[in-house]
């Protein structure tokens, strides 16, 4: 029986090494760079047209992740700091045999360029995001309190207790908001303790706000992103307590995307209702805070802020090495598809879902262009939001 356990569990383990295999390069990107050069010397060569690869290289993936503008302005920065370490971040080269064309050495030099890494430099050099101005994240959070009867949004000036006990609270919350967004690069505003509700027109002073409405609130603001958020406080179900309901959701305000979500519940102990749902706020905010504003940071590292969700389905059948190495090439391959997500597998055809920041079009081509091991993908048909693709033998 032991010695069945023990073939039983090295056959598992075989299996899923590929599978760990795929995922440890899931964040490499393979490039190829073909030049030449008049040294005669072959290792001089080699070295010449190494090191054009790697400034080459570098500097194309890098436009692809923060765009042709930015490097350009930061070109010397890059350069420098960058480009300079490429060691830190290209951890495979493979140089060709040199090859003589007249009075030319050329060689091909294969790469692979570890995303995670280049965008940690990036990110160290405040290149990865547009930190020149910290992005700004307005925060519109209602208070109601179901004891007392009565509700609080800092966007209704006509609301009568701008000093009262839900705006005191409303505060705290600010400031940990404010705390916990400084630490991780972004500017939260503080509405209340700014006053910022005599600025909103009647018409926008409604009790909720979506759609077109935060549109509006983050271009008044600069805001990319909006935090919509509720804090109820009632009764507790048993005891003489109260309970504290803390929901808020990060959104991208440009797709109207969720990035970001926190939802909490708390009990206090029995006790005068503003002193113990004062106390037990202040407990709590700091973390509730910290929650969202991590969240909030590794989807702007990860491109998600500023990318489109798009689905991919590929017609015909797939088996599970052939979609792991389909989410491996795409992510290897395709720098404009910040994350790549099954959402459904049939068979006959599986989806994924990815966050995007080129049209379906492009990325229709680009996925017709990858290097597959087998098979190669044909276009279907492109939509608003959608991509249908199929295996072409």
């Amino acid at each position: 029986m032991k010695a069945i356990r023990m073939l039983c569990l090295m056959l598992m383990v075989s299996l899923s090494l590929p599978l760990v295999a795929l995922a440890q390069q899931a964040e490499l990107l393979d490039r190829v760079y073909s030049g030449s050069t008049k040294e005669t010397n072959a290792q001089l060569a080699k070295k010449e047209i190494q090191d054009q690869a790697f400034q080459k290289v570098s500097e194309d993936v890098i436009k692809e992740l923060i765009g042709e503008d930015r490097f350009a302005k930061n070109k010397t920065l890059i350069n420098n700091k960058i480009i300079k370490n490429s060691g830190r971040y290209i951890p495979f080269v493979k140089p060709s045999a040199v090859t003589q064309e007249g009075e030319e050495s050329k060689i091909s030099v294969a790469l692979k360029i570890s995303l995670k890494d280049l965008k940690q430099l990036l990110q160290n050099n405040s290149l990865l995001t547009d930190n020149d101005t910290q992005p700004i994240v307005l925060p519109m959070i209602s208070w109601q309190d179901r004891v007392q009867g009565r509700s609080y949004r800092w966007w209704q000036s006509l609301n009568k207790e701008p000093q009262g006990f839900l705006a005191s609270e409303g505060k705290v919350f600010e400031n940990s908001l404010r705390e916990s967004f400084q630490k991780n690069g972004f500017f939260l505003v503080k509405p209340i303790e700014s006053n910022l509700g005599v600025q909103v027109p009647t018409d926008f002073q409604t009790e909720k706000v979506s759609g077109e409405d935060s549109q509006f609130f983050a271009k008044l603001f600069n805001a990319p992103v909006l935090i919509d958020g509720q804090v109820v406080l009632s009764k507790a179900d048993k005891g003489n307590g109260y309970r504290i309901e803390v929901k808020m959701t990060a959104i991208q305000v440009s797709n109207g995307r969720a990035i970001a979500d926190v939802s909490r519940k708390f009990e206090t102990p029995a006790g005068a209702f503003e002193a113990v749902i004062d106390k037990k706020i202040k407990e709590i905010s700091d973390a509730a805070a910290n929650d969202l504003s991590i969240q909030v940071l590794d989807a702007w590292q990860r491109g998600s802020v500023g990318s489109n969700i798009l689905r991919i389905t590929i017609q015909g059948r797939s088996n599970l090495m052939d979609v792991e190495a389909l989410k491996e090439s795409v992510r290897s391959q395709i720098t404009q598809v910040k994350n790549i997500r099954e959402r459904l597998v049939s068979s006959d055809s599986v989806s994924f879902e990815v966050d995007a920041t080129v049209s379906p079009e492009e990325l229709a081509t680009k996925l017709e262009s990858l290097q597959l091991t087998n098979k190669k993908l044909g276009k279907v048909s492109t939509g608003n939001d959608e991509i249908i693709m199929k295996w072409n033998q």
